[in-house]
């Protein structure tokens, strides 16, 4: 298993396909790398893709929680681009590891090549938005509360988490989609919890305009968690962004809309070499 040593634990990488670097951040957090992978390897041929699982998640080390801060996810994702040898990286963020990838690019804005926003936002400040679209999805009071809350037990964890994604995550209700995207992750439940209380430092809604990496922000119409007010937001802040939602997809549009999802990727590619 591939571990590197970085900053006081080790992290767990691995690399897929040729061409320029992908660092892909997994959100979260307590989850990992691998709910990527039947859906963005084909872009192998476009990109080295590199997994890999934050601290305290996954496969990964599991030092003292009180390391797990944004900043040190973001020091810790240039201390592997520099362990692979990379001079710059293109950084790919998913949801809560969108939130990561944008600290990455304000704090090593001379390593990032690219920058690609999956389902993410600038700030968790929206809860207003959030109460009116789960008042208008009605969900069971049990999906509510794994929802709301945090099981301390991991296979609860996981169980509550495969629950909210399946209810909320995707376009439509899907349970066996899920257990897809999960069937190979490894839980952490203390790590969402870490990552909640961390929430507040997630806001760069004001810093946006200082990211000069070209940007392509990609977002579901049915997001729940990341609405497309959120993506709408990281495209008015971010210069040099292009925006792409897709119709039929929620928080995963890697997943609803594979075809689609690789396609647009390609595409601005394309565009901007």
């Amino acid at each position: 298993m591939p571990l590197a040593a970085i900053n006081g634990t080790q992290l767990f990488h691995l690399e897929i396909g040729s061409g320029p670097p992908l660092l892909v951040m997994h959100g979260g957090l307590g989850v990992d790398h691998s709910q990527f992978r039947e859906w963005l390897d084909p872009l192998g041929d476009a990109f080295r893709l590199v997994y890999y699982d934050h601290r305290g998640n996954g496969r990964s080390g599991r030092p003292p929680l009180t390391t797990l801060t944004l900043a040190q996810l973001a020091d810790d994702a240039d201390a592997l681009r520099a362990h692979l040898g990379h001079e710059k990286i293109a950084v790919l963020g998913h949801s809560y590891g969108g939130c990561v990838a944008l600290q990455y690019a304000l704090r090593y804005p001379g390593h990032v090549a690219r920058l690609l926003l999956v389902g993410t936002t600038a700030a968790w400040d929206y809860p207003d938005e959030l109460a009116a679209d789960l008042q208008r999805r009605s969900p069971s009071a049990e999906v509510v509360a794994a929802f709301l809350d945090v099981p301390a037990d991991d296979a609860e964890f996981a169980r509550a988490q495969k629950l909210v994604a399946a209810t909320l995550g995707f376009r439509a209700f899907d349970p066996e989609r899920v257990e897809d995207l999960f069937a190979s992750t490894i839980w952490s439940a203390a790590a969402c919890a870490r990552s909640r209380e961390l929430m507040a430092e997630c806001d760069v809604a004001a810093r946006l305009g200082e990211i000069a990496a070209p940007t392509l922000i990609l977002g579901g119409r049915h997001d729940f968690f990341c609405p497309p007010s959120q993506a709408a937001r990281l495209h008015r802040g971010i210069r040099r962004s292009e925006l792409v939602l897709f119709e039929r997809s929620g928080h995963y549009p890697f997943v609803e809309e594979p075809a689609a999802f690789q396609h647009a990727v390609r595409t601005w590619i394309a565009g901007d070499t």
